[in-house]
């Protein structure tokens, strides 16, 4: 289990370690009707082991009764958890304690809970209605008035925890789980200021209100974009952004205190986004942005048809999808060809990879890097491009066998590219980038924008 703090203002409450502990692998018990956590309490001090679950999968109500003359600490355990669902990890000095789900069947579920509770960093009271959920997914809940939460049904992968409150600092937290288990994740939220302490913050003059709407429209054409579902997306409370010019930059910033709410009636989801930033001009616009969706009801049976049908759509040759297909090395299978080039302008240049290693490492933990100098250009070849679509530098005309799509070559394919602002940049098993700020997209998979981003755990064997 490898976890990686990604922002302040998290704590998390998984397992203690003992320095210059000397360990005992056997020992002798005696309890007699005496309750689980207690009996672990005792093997604990006695053996030098120290273990760490959620208290939340201990069996309530049950007492135990066990006698053992020098057994083996995995031996007590397994004489211990029987008929109690529990598995253990033995991990050094730790020992770590997951429930197992089974279904009906006595078989194991594949997914994975997270518990927890949210406080205020400044008066340690609960924070009620914190949004906690999986950056880029419609896995979300919302803390009870106690801070509790509880997230269920995650399939074994890297996930980034968001936890969110307006008036508040976000805080994330990313965790890799490789089996089924249950977690428990406790977040302290530190309140939301402008001015650090010591750090001098820059920021460019805000707009009056007269010139608001033309930098709202400069906005939503380069956030939500021109592609196919575009003229289905709405903002639902537009009016927290604010906006900053820059006549010497010329450049355009939008400011935001809470997160904004889009309904995206092309696909059916609701999508609450939390913008670090988001900065444009006229070469370029960076933004940062964590995603929560939410699934909307349709009307009737031809819109959910409708649906379901985009879904597809904008998830078929999207850079998650293409991410996916290379992880799983089935990137030619799912219509993709790919090169590398140090001069996208000269296609003469380009050079075909023929092997995933060609493009991806690992490190000896097992962690999976995008590595390569200059650029891949990526080209989606079962899929045509949009008509309004035209990029004067990567948009050269791009002729290829179409794969599988009934398409005849000869069209103009989707093209993409990459660019690593970093020697390498982590990859989780899942297709996200661990970190979106160390890489840039260009061409087609920058011109879709929002309007065409699906979750993470979309499925289309199981949209229904």
């Amino acid at each position: 289990m490898i976890q990686k703090l990604l922002l302040s203002g998290l704590i998390l409450v998984l397992s203690y370690s003992l320095s210059n502990a000397q360990y005992r692998d056997s020992l002798s018990v005696s309890f007699e009707d005496e309750n689980l956590e207690v009996i672990l309490d005792s093997i604990s001090s006695r053996t030098g082991y120290f273990f760490s679950y959620n208290t939340n999968i201990m069996p309530k109500g049950s007492l135990f009764t066990i006698e053992k003359e020098q057994i083996h600490i995995e031996d007590l355990l397994n004489l211990l958890f029987i008929g109690t669902s529990l598995e253990y990890t033995l991990i050094e000095d730790q020992i770590i304690l997951r429930k197992v789900i089974r279904d009906s069947e006595g078989n194991k579920r594949m997914t994975t809970t997270i518990t927890g509770w949210v406080k205020d960093a400044e008066t340690q009271e609960p924070v009620f209605g914190a949004h906690v959920y999986i950056n880029g997914s419609t896995i979300g809940t919302y803390t009870d008035p106690n801070g509790n939460y509880e997230l269920k049904g995650l399939k074994p992968g890297n996930y980034q925890v968001v936890f969110s409150h307006v008036g508040f600092r976000p805080a994330a937290y990313e965790i890799n789980s490789n089996q089924p288990s249950a977690y428990a994740i406790n977040a302290i939220l530190n309140p939301a200021i402008n001015v650090l302490e010591g750090i001098e913050v820059k920021s460019l003059p805000l707009v009056n209100e007269d010139n608001w709407i033309k930098y709202y429209r400069k906005f939503s054409e380069e956030f939500i974009g021109n592609s196919t579902n575009s003229n289905r997306c709405t903002f639902v409370n537009p009016e927290i952004i604010e906006f900053s010019y820059s006549d010497s930059l010329d450049t355009y910033e939008a400011v935001l205190k809470e997160p904004l709410v889009m309904e995206n009636k092309g696909l059916g989801y609701k999508v609450i986004f939390e913008i670090d930033y988001f900065r444009s001009n006229i070469k370029e616009t960076r933004f940062h942005v964590r995603a929560s969706f939410e699934p909307m009801e349709p009307d009737n049976h031809r819109t959910k048809k409708r649906w379901k049908k985009n879904r597809q759509r904008s998830y078929l040759g999207s850079k998650f999808h293409f991410l996916k297909s290379l992880m799983n090395d089935d990137l030619k299978s799912e219509g993709y060809q790919v090169f590398k080039t140090t001069d996208l302008s000269l296609v003469s240049a380009y050079r075909p990879v023929r092997q995933k290693s060609e493009i991806i490492s690992t490190d000896d933990l097992g962690r999976t890097y995008l590595d390569f100098e200059g650029y891949l250009v990526v080209d989606y070849l079962k899929e045509y491009q949009h008509p309004s679509y035209n990029d004067p530098v990567i948009n050269k005309p791009v002729y290829g066998t179409v794969v599988n799509s009934g398409v005849s070559s000869g069209n103009l394919t989707q093209r993409s590219s990459v660019e690593l602002d970093d020697e390498k940049v982590r990859i989780l098993k899942n297709g996200q980038i661990a970190n979106p700020e160390e890489i840039q997209f260009y061409g087609y998979w920058s011109w879709e924008r929002m309007s065409e981003l699906m979750p993470i755990d979309y499925d289309a064997k199981s949209d229904n």
